[in-house]
């Protein structure tokens, strides 16, 4: 699957349209982690900028984490529960192409669902 498969499959945009990532972060990001060549559709300042501002995000979601953890807010079980769906994803993601888009919608809800529990919302 090329770099451009992979963040449009159906899977990818709608974890994307739930994260805090936008769709072109998240393209330039992994374009940039796979040394894969810039687009000439974005200048190279901004490439870089937004390369920047997605490590940052990262960063801080890690941090985040680790601050939730401490104060037992996610504990060490609910990881481990997201780390077991995204194992899950992972399989799934790399059968795309035998799932109809709905199939995904139900497996998005399924996932909404488990961390709506995760976080005891």
């Amino acid at each position: 699957m090329t770099n451009t498969d992979t963040i449009n499959n159906t899977l990818f945009s709608k974890l994307i349209e739930n994260s805090i990532f936008t769709h072109r972060q998240i393209q330039i990001i992994y374009n940039f982690s796979h040394k894969t060549k810039r687009s000439n559709e974005i200048s190279s300042g901004a490439y870089y900028r937004q390369v920047k501002q997605t490590k940052l995000k990262l960063k801080r979601i890690c941090y985040s984490i680790m601050l939730l953890n401490l104060m037992n807010l996610l504990t060490t079980n609910q990881i481990s529960t997201l780390t077991s769906i995204i194992s899950q994803l992972r399989l799934l993601n790399d059968n795309n192409e035998k799932y109809h888009k709905n199939d995904i919608t139900n497996v998005m809800d399924i996932i909404d669902e488990m961390i709506n529990k995760v976080i005891n919302l």
